[in-house]
């Protein structure tokens, strides 16, 4: 069992990747702590223990307040990652961003002995030089560069978020021998779950088959979904809300389209920045019968929410930032089979070829409005975009990518335990013994042999991978390195 510490600037009960790694790394028996804000309940959850800092996080405009906030929960985590590690140290601390300096918090774990690992959720240098444009906005944007590179160097391994992420943190000048791809898929547990009957697997940007996507006790089919004269035409757009997302465009479309369909109405779920423009823009629309706002919610309470819905709206701007985004609202909608109708940006299209979301270009309002008139008059059509989105979400699978996290988190505990067992050895005054990989190899063996495969870790259902075979025959290995030391002592 490894003791892992999480160390996050967000909702805990909110943020699904946060939750999920969180869970995942319990489930399988690890001991997992978690410092985050105070914004929702305290201690244990799933066999997390959610130490929430008190401080909630702030949703203004003032960058002096985002900047104080940051620093205040910096060094209100150090303090308690560095306490929490004196007594018992950890073997793993995960750094969530943004921004990427939260690495600092690791520090003091990371003198006890800890691995690092820096989730990277988002890239702080597209964000800056979207948000302060010309001479001011590169030369950030440089110095955020600069700022990735070191909080990457200070880790022993980066987490990008998918394919494309990945590719841009190894042209920042990330080792590509230090990044792992980890996507932000959802647990179908918890969205659908669907169960995908197909022929052949699908190919990404290449769907030629379509599958028949069922509902196993997460929500209706699809049919339900069909616009009746007597129901409501709803549409759902959720998550963080700035400007960068592109809220108001969704807002502007169902504008142009209440008088062709009159039972439109969009429900927004989320907070941010951008949400009081939003709200005016819909009274001065007069659009409140047709545009509804809804507070944040725990992860297990979107999938009903977001269920009733007909259509999925990833409104989003074309930007540096945003053209590298992979939406989780997305793939949330995919993965419960709701059709998306989505601004064509580069990842969700590398992901998304066409033909599995309704496309429309970037800050069109008027294509968005006729993307959602297409589907509110064609349900055959929103039936086959659920559908095919669903396979693509059930292929890229949380599954999957737990067992990638899983690796990477594994890959950080054998090192750790070489490194003990090289200390070991060389504290005992054995300059002549030479654990070489094939004598760990053949100790390990030889003592994993002799041990019947007692000590092995339970994982509550989850087989633990191969890896902690290995950490085992390591461990055994360490006992080994010790032997003809005190076989040495005992001669005359």
């Amino acid at each position: 069992m490894a003791r892992i510490l999480i160390v996050a600037y967000t909702n805990y009960h909110q943020d699904s990747r946060v939750k999920r790694n969180a869970e995942a790394l319990a489930e399988r028996g690890d001991q997992v702590d978690v410092i985050c804000l105070a914004d929702g309940p305290r201690g244990i959850s799933r066999a997390v223990n959610i130490l929430a800092l008190k401080m909630p996080r702030y949703r203004g405009n003032s960058k002096s307040a985002y900047l104080g906030s940051y620093l205040r929960f910096f060094a209100m985590a150090s303090v308690s990652a560095t306490r929490l590690s004196r007594g018992k140290p950890y073997d793993v601390v995960i750094v969530c961003t943004m921004p990427d300096a939260a690495v600092i918090c690791a520090l003091g774990p990371k003198f006890y002995g800890a691995r690092v690992v820096l989730d990277v959720h988002d890239t702080m240098p597209e964000l800056f030089h979207d948000k302060f444009k010309g001479v001011r906005g590169a030369l950030g944007g440089r110095l955020l560069m600069a700022e990735e590179r070191v909080s990457a160097w200070l880790a022993d391994r980066v987490l990008a978020v998918h394919e494309l992420h990945r590719q841009r943190l190894e042209r920042a000048g990330v080792p590509a021998s230090k990044i792992s791809v980890v996507m932000n898929i959802p647990d179908r547990r918890l969205f659908g779950p669907l169960r995908i009957v197909e022929d052949t697997p699908p190919v990404m940007g290449n769907i030629s088959r379509q599958g028949r996507q069922d509902s196993v006790g997460g929500r209706a089919p699809e049919t339900e979904h069909a616009a009746e004269e007597d129901e409501a035409f709803r549409l759902v757009c959720h998550g963080t809300l700035t400007s960068r997302l592109g809220l108001d465009l969704a807002v502007r479309a169902v504008e142009l389209v209440r008088k062709t369909i009159p039972s439109i109405h969009l429900q927004v779920i989320g907070e941010g920045d951008f949400l009081p423009t939003a709200r005016e823009l819909t009274e001065r629309l007069g659009l409140e019968r047709h545009v509804t706002f809804t507070p944040p919610m725990a992860v297990e309470q979107l999938p009903p929410a977001l269920a009733r819905a007909a259509v999925g709206i990833v409104p989003n701007r074309a930007s540096r930032a945003t053209h590298l985004m992979l939406p989780a609202k997305l793939l949330e909608y995919a993965s419960l089979g709701i059709p998306v109708i989505a601004a064509r940006l580069r990842t969700i299209e590398y992901y998304f070829p066409t033909g599995t979301v309704r496309y429309f270009e970037p800050g069109d309002v008027h294509g968005l409005a006729g993307a959602i008139e297409d589907l509110y008059r064609h349900p055959e059509k929103r039936q086959a975009f659920g559908r095919r989105a669903g396979v693509i979400a059930a292929t890229l699978s949380w599954e999957h990518q737990r067992d990638e996290l899983f690796a990477a988190i594994d890959s950080l505990l054998v090192s750790r335990r070489m490194s003990r067992i090289h200390n070991s050895a060389s504290s005992l005054g054995q300059t002549s013994f030479s654990l070489s990989p094939a004598n760990a190899r053949a100790k390990a063996g030889a003592a994993s042999n002799t041990n019947n495969g007692s000590g092995a870790h339970s994982f509550s259902g989850h087989a633990r991978p191969r890896i902690y075979q290995r950490e085992h025959q390591l461990e055994q290995a360490a006992s080994c390195v010790v032997q003809p030391a005190a076989m040495n002592s005992s001669r005359p």
